[in-house]
């Protein structure tokens, strides 16, 4: 396999394990509230990571092998402005997936 559909195919698996740890982390617990259920467990930071992997396997999607070559200065060790503007949406995402849930359940009564 060349370096493209390497790349393309790590973006898939990210996608994939975003929306499998979304299932857990978020949306079950969203369906727990609903029911009733007395008290919930909040899984914070592995509800904080379903953004990231999903934003960082979108982009290495789309991009494929180029994905390194606009993210970053491997000879300055630097970002470059598309990595950074990445890593500021995979940075929103993980705060919008992990506080989005905490107020979904207090909207429903829970702390």
């Amino acid at each position: 396999m060349n370096d493209n559909v390497k790349t393309r195919c790590y973006g898939l698996g990210c996608v994939v394990a975003g929306v499998a740890i979304s299932w857990p982390t978020i949306f079950d617990r969203l369906r727990l509230a609903r029911q009733g259920v007395p008290e919930i467990n909040v899984w914070s930071m592995a509800s904080f990571l379903v953004g990231p992997l999903i934003v960082l396997g979108l982009v290495m999607m789309m991009f494929g092998a180029r994905t390194e070559t606009l993210m970053r200065d491997a000879e300055r060790k630097r970002m470059k402005p598309f990595g950074n503007i990445v890593a500021l949406a995979c940075v929103v995402a993980g705060f919008g997936g992990m506080l989005g849930t905490a107020y979904m359940l207090r909207s429903y009564g829970y702390r």
